[in-house]
């Protein structure tokens, strides 16, 4: 489990002077989760302007009265990053939040199951924002296949996914197992089927047709969504 930093008790002046001494004390590969009561998205810039390539921000939960991000110190450092490992990372993170709302779903645990499905329907519906209002426009402009290339498969399997995160998140609130649980393995086999497609296909095809640039730019795009 992350550390947890909540700056809510400190005084605003105090506030980003703590969180980069928190992330200056990470060892590679480790993470704390900022906790905030406002949107930190001008903290977000100062990292990108101070340790671009550095770190990762991945949120868990943006407002309307608590912030929650997940803010990682990287394995590697390289500004230069490609499409192909930042959504891919993406997709790790979000398939270990998924394995903790099974076990907590199997456990009986229901309020940890209600969180954690929180983090992870928050999680992968900001993932489809970014492929689809990022990614796949660009995709589309570079490759000119709009109405019959990968991106609009992609994009009906979305309309599918986040019909079954709502499906799930409704059976979870209503402490049904049986209902959560059969919706969950109907997205099992969607998203395995569907994030293979994307990191064999979509997404190198991207980093084949962008520039260093152009990749870097589009993750720190990313990364404000």
């Amino acid at each position: 489990m992350s550390r947890i930093l909540d700056v809510r008790t400190l005084a605003p002046k105090e506030r980003h002077a703590q969180i980069f001494e928190t992330f200056g004390a990470l060892n590679r590969g480790e993470a704390f989760i900022l906790v905030n009561d406002h949107e930190p998205k001008p903290l977000l810039y100062q990292f990108q302007a101070e340790h671009n390539g550095e770190f990762d921000w991945w949120p868990l939960e943006q407002g309307p009265k608590v912030w929650r991000v997940v803010v990682a110190r990287r394995k590697t450092l390289d500004a230069n990053r490609t499409v192909t490992e930042f959504l891919q990372t993406d997709h790790k993170r979000l398939d270990d939040i998924y394995s903790r709302y099974q076990e907590a779903l199997k456990a009986a645990k229901w309020q940890e199951a209600v969180e954690t499905w929180g983090e992870f329907s928050h999680g992968l519906k900001r993932h489809i924002r970014i492929e689809e209002e990022l990614l796949f426009p660009t995709f589309e402009e570079k490759t000119g296949m709009k109405d019959a290339g990968p991106t609009f498969v992609m994009k009906m399997e979305h309309v599918d996914i986040k019909e079954l995160l709502d499906q799930i998140a409704a059976s979870t609130q209503a402490q049904n197992e049986r209902g959560a649980s059969d919706t969950a393995y109907r997205l099992t086999n969607i998203l395995t089927d569907h994030n293979m497609k994307e990191e064999h296909i979509l997404y190198p095809e991207s980093d084949a047709f962008l520039t260093e640039a152009e990749r870097s730019e589009l993750v720190k795009k990313a990364q404000l969504f």
